[in-house]
């Protein structure tokens, strides 16, 4: 039996606007940064903000790159990946989270002309 499990689920905010990238004429893919709060204390007031890359490809970066801008609130659920490559004879690490889903956290007006009530946007996309 494997007891492996490779799953994350962050709430934040987007720190910039996402880059969008048309790898073929059938896949593309998404690329953010997350900004997330954390306590870095226990039981304190004190806070850090990590920032965390994200990846998206196929529809779900199709969607994204329609949806998401800088400060987005959005929850995002996926794996953790941690890559390597050479770059001038030194080996480079990264660490991001790949992006199964996203959901849209945000709330959006109504475009009604004589009302400005808000509406909340509250939708899941998968593939």
């Amino acid at each position: 039996m494997s007891y492996n499990y490779n799953h994350c689920t962050l709430m934040g905010r987007l720190a910039k606007n996402p880059e969008f990238k048309q790898i073929t004429d059938t896949f593309c893919k998404l690329f953010f940064t997350i900004a997330v709060t954390r306590k870095y204390k226990k039981d304190s007031v004190n806070a850090e903000t990590d920032f965390i890359p994200v990846s998206m490809t196929g529809n779900n970066a199709m969607i994204g790159h329609q949806l998401l801008t800088k400060g987005s609130p959005v929850l995002i659920w996926g794996t953790i990946q941690v890559r390597s490559y050479e770059k001038e004879n030194e080996r480079k690490w990264i660490t991001e989270v790949i992006a199964d889903n996203f959901q849209l956290l945000e709330k959006k007006k109504k475009q009604h002309s004589s009302s400005s009530e808000e509406q909340e946007q509250n939708t899941t996309f998968e593939e």
